[in-house]
């Protein structure tokens, strides 16, 4: 996949063509001719990162038996060095030095020179071999292991987290060369399941955890002493604790502390309805905010922010946060003219700078659409050259495929929506055929970006539409609180909303519309085929929820706590009672299914079990229903094989096509 190549700024796009070539796409006009398996070929090269001094870059490469690391000269853009691994994937790959490379194995911690040599285990999942007696001792030294805080150019000392068998957290300071280990801090009698340190590895913040709650607290002295913790801000005093109920309405979310002496990252809506990110110092209370924005939190409960350092000169120098684009605010003049740089090269792209070398002048770059998986970009800003190490697109044709555009629209009740809507590749129709698209969650959102399922049957002449009702997260308090007992009410109105105002615009054949989820919106596609059987003409549901009742036991019997107290709170089962759970349950409304229905479900499922799938498919036969119920080999809650997802999406184009509804 790799293609290295020598490419002046003038010359970018030129490359794209040159990849279609290279693959067999050549000539392609109609799009209809990708193959389906192509739009979910994995990514078989990850993990780029570029060396201090950013003469190198190391990344892994998947092959069918391997793991193998990869190492490329960058002065002469060359691949200079290969070397396997492991079978099972690596991770957290990172230089220490000009020379050398850490990564995880399961917990295990290696070190590796670039060139191969020196393989060998820097931090094993043993703690103290010495006091290893037994089974009972030997669990009690068991580690897991990763890297805590990125290293600082050459040092030798390095940052790792632990976590001990009952799944408590420890830090701890290892020299990369021999191995000496020094705890900063041990879980002991505190029995802390998460921790907040700052960049010298001293505990700030203690996170604990029982059943659904979460406390937090700071340690008051050097004998691990606790007080519960709270923000002061605009003199009024916040905890940081929540519980399932709260989860989704805190007003302070800590992201990480920084590098100036007691400041912390935190996203807080203290005196509004959206998020802003803030820089707050823990000893004096200051407060500055660096990041808000009109529309979108800028960071949430379930909202990332990425926070970008200059390491070197140990400052923040950006963020990125999920707009309607996914969208990086730069504080350093250096890397705002680099932003430029790049986005009048690869205009109508997200070009996000994610990893650089210890001087900044040699950074990383991903630059992608909606219609392609993305370029891994070498940029160097000295020569002002880019070099495009890898196209994950190189099996497509994004030329001929279509663009996401942003949607918006008003429901009955006049609120707005924002939404994603894919415009058929190839149609030959004036009104296009719709497929709706509500995401999981439900309480998470739709993103702009490369979704496989979105354009194949983009590329196959259907219209997608990835709307943002009521419940989704990023849009501010009241729109995601809005979602709460609503998720077969509000929601699916706040769907169908979006489908009627495509028809009101003639852009949508009203004949052919239908409605294909996974996860909630799995349940969501089966719950409004029952209750707008006017409006879809075909449903297709995956990994979803359907007997609410019985999801609601599986928690509790694995004594998922947080999981089955959120659910309680978010269906409203205190309120309405069981009786509603089971109105709003698929499971119990089959005979109301009068549209066309193609349920799908993985037999690894561990999130929704595959016995959910396998009574409906039992009830549905019973009832001599034709409801098909497809139990898929080798998948979970998420699909990862090609194999199933070319499956899924061509058995739901033959459904669509086969049902067209007449309209009177």
């Amino acid at each position: 996949m790799t293609r290295l190549k020598y490419l002046f700024l003038f010359l970018a796009f030129g490359y794209a063509n040159f990849l279609t070539s290279a693959y067999g796409l050549e000539g392609i006009t109609d799009p209809a001719q990708i193959p389906a398996e192509n739009f979910f070929k994995e990514n078989t090269e990850f993990s780029y990162r570029i060396s201090p001094d950013g003469k190198q870059l190391a990344f892994i490469r998947k092959y069918t038996q391997t793991y193998n690391i990869v190492i490329t000269d960058l002065e002469k853009f060359v691949e200079v060095h290969e070397f396997p691994v492991s079978k099972n994937v690596p991770e957290q790959l990172t230089w220490i030095s000009n020379s050398r490379l850490v990564f995880g194995l399961t917990g295990v911690i290696y070190s590796v020179n670039q060139d191969g040599a020196d393989l060998r285990i820097l931090i094993s999942s043993i703690y103290d071999a010495d006091k290893v007696k037994g089974y009972i001792s030997l669990v009690k030294n068991l580690r897991y292991w990763s890297l805590l805080k990125r290293p600082r150019g050459n040092e030798e000392d390095v940052l790792f987290l632990s976590y001990n068998s009952d799944g408590h957290a420890n830090v701890h300071k290892i020299n990369i060369y021999t191995g000496e280990k020094t705890d900063l801090y041990d879980a002991g009698k505190l029995k802390a399941d998460g921790l907040y340190t700052d960049r010298d590895g001293k505990v700030v913040l203690v996170e604990k955890i029982k059943k659904e709650q979460h406390s937090f607290y700071r340690l008051v002295n050097d004998q691990n002493d606790l007080e519960l913790a709270s923000l002061d801000i605009a003199n009024q005093s916040y905890q940081l604790n929540y519980d399932a109920k709260s989860y989704l309405n805190r007003s302070v979310v800590v992201h990480e502390i920084g590098y100036d002496k007691d400041t912390m990252y935190l996203s807080e809506k203290t005196s509004g309805d959206r998020y802003q990110l803030v820089k707050y110092n823990y000893v004096t209370n200051a407060k500055e905010v660096i990041g808000s924005d009109p529309i979108y939190d800028v960071g949430s409960p379930d909202e990332s922010v990425s926070l970008h350092y200059d390491y070197k000169n140990k400052r923040l120098v950006g963020f990125s946060y999920s707009a309607d684009k996914r969208k990086t605010v730069w504080l350093d003049d250096r890397f705002k003219n680099y932003q430029q740089t790049l986005d009048k090269s690869y205009p109508g792209r997200i070009n996000r700078i994610y990893d650089w070398n210890e001087n900044a002048d040699k950074l990383l770059v991903v630059s992608s659409d909606a219609r392609t998986k993305g370029k891994v970009i070498v940029f160097d800003t000295i020569r002002n050259k880019t070099i495009v190490q890898t196209d994950y697109s190189d099996m497509l044709s994004p030329a001929h495929m279509k663009d996401t555009e942003i949607y918006k629209y008003k429901t009955q009740d006049e609120t707005a929506i924002t939404s994603y809507l894919t415009p058929p590749a190839t149609t030959t129709n004036k009104k296009w055929p719709l497929i709706v698209m509500p995401h999981g969650g439900p309480f998470s959102r739709s993103y702009y970006g490369y979704d496989g399922h979105m354009q194949y049957f983009s590329t196959r002449g259907y219209a997608v539409l990835e709307p943002n009702f009521r419940g989704s997260t990023g849009y501010g308090v009241q729109h995601l609180i809005a979602g709460k007992q609503q998720i077969a009410d509000l929601m699916l109105a706040d769907i169908a909303d979006g489908v009627r105002a495509l028809i009101k615009e003639n852009k949508v054949d009203p004949s052919q519309v239908y409605i294909l989820g996974f996860s909630y919106g799995g349940y969501a596609a089966i719950m409004s085929a029952i209750k707008y059987p006017e409006l879809y003409s075909a449903a297709v549901s995956a990994a979803a929820p359907l007997d609410l009742n019985k999801q609601l036991k599986h928690y509790k019997k694995e004594e998922l706590w947080f999981a089955y107290e959120f659910w309680q709170d978010l269906i409203g089962v205190k309120q309405q009672g069981k009786k509603f759970v089971e109105s709003i349950s698929p499971y119990q409304r089959v005979d109301d299914i009068k549209i066309p229905l193609l349920v799908f479900h993985g037999d690894r499922d561990n999130i929704i079990p595959k016995e959910q799938a396998e009574d409906f498919k039992k009830l549905v036969e019973k009832k001599k229903l034709n409801i098909p119920v497809r139990i898929i080999q080798s998948e979970g809650h998420g699909w990862d094989l090609v194999s199933s997802n070319t499956y899924f999406a061509e058995k739901s184009v033959e459904l669509f096509k086969a049902n067209k509804k007449s309209i009177q």
